[in-house]
């Protein structure tokens, strides 16, 4: 249940990261260079550093780096695990492909 929790409230403050991504990026595209209250209030709540001359393409990788600390971890390496692809083990229809080949070289 706990960890639930926990990814709830990382979705939830990965949500708002990206809503605060959208704004700068909007903001970028239309070649602002001030901030509305709501970004300013925003980056604040989140800890991410500002100033007034702070160009938006720098807030926008300060925001990128925020979000990548609330990434979910890599994932465990599945090549430890036996696959089906082991070693002794063919390919679906690879038998299939075999006989086809063998059918066709005593032709020649």
């Amino acid at each position: 249940m706990l960890a639930s929790k926990e990814v709830t409230e990382r979705r939830l403050m990965l949500r708002r990261l990206d809503d605060l991504l959208e704004a700068l990026e909007q903001l970028n595209l239309r070649d602002s260079t001030e901030l509305s209250g709501r970004v300013r209030r925003s980056l604040a709540a989140h800890g991410i550093p500002f100033e007034d001359a702070t160009e938006i393409r720098v807030l926008i990788e300060r925001v990128w780096r925020k979000q990548e600390a609330h990434m979910a971890g890599p994932r465990p390496d599945r090549r430890k695990l036996p696959s089906r692809r082991s070693a002794g083990h063919r390919p679906p229809g690879h038998d299939v492909i075999e006989s086809i080949m063998r059918q066709g070289g005593g032709r020649d």
